[in-house]
């Protein structure tokens, strides 16, 4: 077997020759693994002559052997060279076709695309804009309103303020259409003054108002009555409710209870550290925007400062054959999207220079652990701030089963070290700016 090279530029040709030498003797081996094996009429297994079994399987396996023996050659050459090519080796325009039944020295040739030398260097000299979230009172005053919310409680109560859910029975008046029993809440009414007749009744009354000028919307009228909207008489009709139920929903009051349910038992004493609290794990919450801000414009200088040339043709050649068997992906939508795999690509370029240069390595400790302070991010959008470690461990291992997961977790935590890495390394321009002006400098 033998690899040469030829052309120094961004895409070069290699040549793999293989002579008979090369693969006979395992050819051999593997033919007479096939006679042991084979089913042919007439013969036992391990008895078929040798020579019928050549005859049956020889090119199969030749094929086989050689391109095992090119695909190996390849790879040992990348590796003793320490090339790191991009894509994968294609047929080179040049290469001949190939004989199976004639030929027993073997030629192939392959463009190959290496990947250009990374040389950026970063100190204190190199300068990025890094910004901090302020967290204000209002925005404190904003969370404490979402957990009284959040965990208060509904009561049963006679009178009627205007924000209850009331249910009883239900009939229409001056139509034949009509609900037995109904159900609303009360902050859907868009008119006043239906809503007065509400507010001037108790527990036990019948109310007289009129649904379409209640919601003012023909879809709510439609799910409430329960007529069809083609249906003008009973659409427009007034209807009567019976209040049997009236269920006003109470916000949960700024004490220790609140404090306890928020943060688990005794974990916080008073007010001022709740909203100490509070205001520490939003800035937490908020530096993970910040970080990523500044990974994506620091991204951007980096790219825009280092230009990286790369063989484009090339890895459009390579794109379209790698999916040439994909129908969801064609050679059009390659080519719509081929600037963004460009910059992609660019990135992952100078990324991974700073990653191997710097020994970065996400252990899969590390990514369990990620795992479990993700499911405790996600269980805390849906109220559960203080999940039990069973639950968080249960759900977070259920995650680790998907390999898009795995992946998905170990590319965040790479990138918060190269994030911290950048962070230590490069002089940092600090700002602290309201959430309302992140948010409009980062949709930009």
């Amino acid at each position: 077997m033998k690899v040469s090279k030829k052309g120094e530029g961004l895409v070069s040709v290699l040549t793999v020759q293989i002579s008979q030498s090369d693969y006979a003797d395992k050819v051999e081996s593997a033919l007479k693994d096939y006679r042991k094996k084979a089913n042919v009429k007439g013969f036992r297994p391990g008895t078929v002559p040798m020579g019928m079994v050549k005859q049956m399987y020889g090119k199969y396996v030749t094929v086989d052997e050689v391109n095992k023996l090119v695909s190996d050659s390849l790879q040992n050459y990348f590796r003793e060279n320490k090339l790191h090519i991009l894509g994968e080796p294609l047929p080179n325009a040049e290469q001949k076709e190939v004989n199976w039944d004639k030929d027993t020295d073997f030629e192939f040739l392959f463009d190959v695309a290496v990947a250009p030398e990374i040389n950026i260097e970063l100190s204190k000299k190199n300068k990025a804009d890094y910004y901090k979230i302020t967290v204000d009172d209002k925005m404190i005053d904003e969370q404490i309103e979402m957990y009284c919310n959040r965990f208060g409680k509904q009561e049963d109560v006679d009178t009627i303020e205007g924000t209850e859910f009331v249910a009883g029975p239900l009939k229409c008046v001056g139509a034949e259409t009509c609900t037995e029993t109904g159900s609303l809440l009360l902050t859907r009414f868009k008119n006043d003054k239906e809503l007065a007749k509400f507010k001037a009744a108790k527990k036990g009354d019948k109310v007289v108002f009129n649904p379409k000028k209640a919601f003012d919307d023909e879809e709510e009228t439609k799910l409430f009555t329960g007529a069809k909207i083609e249906n003008k008489e009973a659409m427009e009709a007034d209807y009567e409710f019976e209040l049997k139920s009236i269920k006003r929903y109470t916000k949960a009051e700024v004490n220790q209870d609140l404090f306890d349910k928020v943060y688990g038992k005794n974990a916080i004493k008073s007010e001022d550290d709740f909203k100490a609290r509070i205001k520490s794990d939003m800035e937490a919450n908020f530096s993970v925007s910040s970080d990523y801000k500044f990974l994506a414009d620091f991204r951007k200088k980096l790219m825009d400062a280092n230009k990286i040339e790369l063989p484009e043709e090339f890895l459009k050649r390579w794109l379209i054959e790698a999916n040439k068997e994909n129908e969801k992906i064609t050679p059009d939508q390659i080519e719509k999207e081929f600037p963004l795999f460009m910059d992609d690509l660019r990135w992952q370029l100078i990324s991974g220079k700073f990653i191997k240069d710097n020994n970065i390595q996400v252990t899969p400790d590390e990514v369990t652990a990620a795992a479990k302070e993700y499911t405790r991010m996600q269980l805390a959008q849906y109220g559960m701030v203080n999940a039990d470690d069973k639950l968080v461990d249960q759900w977070s291992q259920e995650m680790l089963k998907n390999k898009d997961q795995i992946n998905r977790l170990y590319e965040m935590e790479e990138n918060k070290k190269l994030i911290e890495y950048f962070k230590n390394t490069v002089k940092l321009n600090e700002s602290e700016v309201s959430l309302e002006k992140f948010n409009e400098m980062s949709e930009k």
